[in-house]
């Protein structure tokens, strides 16, 4: 099919299928009530906000080297977690569409990347699927990444390792904190803090500064604002860019918080904790139970890894990425 253009890589060729429109490049699927764009004479660059598993509206925000402003659109969709409802091990044979299948190398470096089960199990069916002259490439990368799976899953910290700590769910679904963007699919994985109540989190750190309940205060301190300068003006993007350029988080984290704070803008936090004064997390709850954490490693515990794949599933180079960046992840001084 021709004479669209598909959003993402600028491809001009689709293909009708049950689902929707299929573009033969990026094989990214336009729904039949959302439709590509029709061509015009003027080339215009427009960068898409992904749909998450729950229909989530992402803005990535990259001000002054840190955050790059990214306009919304809504596309098809990969998956995302935080945390990821659609990530649980689930008893029989698991069915998958024809487009999420298509592309076994984006799908064995997610699985790679995030370690998380069901991304593993995708993995190796569209590996099956491709039956090409890279699968025993591919199956021995997934069988490495199960084996990382299944070692970091037991080492899963179940105590924190400081009083003045917390550590993700360890019974939640286990995944690697990540992100991964490329031709209209999202994967981005963090951790769950939902083991905790109100009452652990004073017992751990203290009275806080405020307790707000008004969900607009709220909804605002959980967003990422700048000034006309692009200085960091909210505490989240204060503390976003400081854990950045300290090198506490690699870009990938940082650009996976990025995600999850657009996402827990929007979703209804009744309570919150402000820490700010004390240089300590902000918390955000759901009926007394902890949804969000500002990310302070030296306050909070989470899977990791060192970078796998510099730049990959990142955005392009050097469009979407820091003046700092280095090819482990890290900021670094130039």
């Amino acid at each position: 099919m021709k004479g669209l253009v598909c959003n993402y890589c600028g491809g001009n060729h689709f293909n009708k299928t049950a689902e929707g429109y299929e573009c033969d490049y990026c094989h990214a699927v336009y729904e039949f009530e959302e439709k590509p764009k029709k061509m015009s004479s003027l080339p215009q660059k427009r960068m898409p906000i992904t749909r998450i598993t729950l229909l989530i509206m992402l803005g990535l925000l990259l001000v002054s080297g840190f955050f790059l402003v990214i306009t919304k659109e809504q596309t098809p969709t990969k998956t995302a977690s935080y945390p990821n409802p659609a990530a649980i091990d689930k008893p029989g044979k698991e069915t998958y569409t024809a487009s999420q299948l298509k592309n076994p190398e984006r799908n064995v470096r997610i699985a790679e990347l995030s370690l998380n089960q069901a991304e593993l199990k995708l993995a190796s069916a569209s590996v099956k699927e491709y039956d090409g002259d890279k699968t025993a490439d591919f199956e021995e990368r997934l069988k490495k990444a199960q084996a990382e799976h299944e070692s970091l899953k037991n080492k899963r910290l179940k105590t924190a390792p400081k009083e003045d700590m917390i550590i993700e769910n360890p019974d939640s679904e286990f995944a690697v904190t990540t992100y991964y963007r490329e031709a209209g699919f999202l994967a981005a994985y963090g951790p769950n803090f939902d083991q905790y109540s109100s009452s652990d989190i004073i017992r751990i750190w203290g009275q806080p500064d405020d307790i707000l309940t008004n969900s607009e205060k709220i909804q605002k301190n959980l967003t990422l604002e700048f000034d006309d300068q692009n200085n960091p003006v909210s505490y989240e993007a204060k503390v976003l860019r400081e854990q950045w350029q300290q090198g506490k988080l690699t870009w990938r984290e940082v650009r996976a918080f990025i995600a999850f704070v657009q996402d827990n803008s929007y979703a209804g936090y009744t309570k919150q904790f402000v820490y700010e004064k004390q240089g300590k997390p902000n918390v955000y709850f759901t009926d007394d139970q902890v949804g969000y954490v500002t990310p302070i490693v030296r306050y909070v515990s989470f899977t990791r890894l060192p970078e796998k794949y510099p730049r990959a599933g990142l955005g392009k180079y050097p469009d979407d990425f820091p003046e700092n960046y280095g090819s482990d992840g890290l900021y670094h001084e130039k």
